[in-house]
């Protein structure tokens, strides 16, 4: 998978505002207090922030495999024949 660096951040920052948005505003409708529907905004972007650094680092950090064939056996150093 080839992406740009912070794709994944970047859209999930995105989303994290979205969201947060319409937690305060969904907790306005609700009937809960300014600071109390702000507050929880707040952790609900810090939340889902994290998810999307989170799955950017699972995504950009999966090219590293462990070869895990043998090496031929090298011929053992010794006095020469001659």
């Amino acid at each position: 998978m080839n992406l740009q660096p912070y794709a994944v951040a970047k859209y999930g920052v995105y989303a994290a505002v979205v969201v947060a948005a319409v937690s305060v505003w969904l907790g306005q409708r609700a009937g809960a207090t300014l600071d109390f529907s702000i507050l929880r905004a707040v952790f609900v972007f810090v939340v889902f922030t994290a998810i999307g650094f989170g799955a950017e680092a699972l995504l950009t950090s999966g090219g590293h495999t462990v070869n895990h064939e043998p090496k031929a056996a090298e011929p053992a150093e010794g006095p020469a024949d001659d």
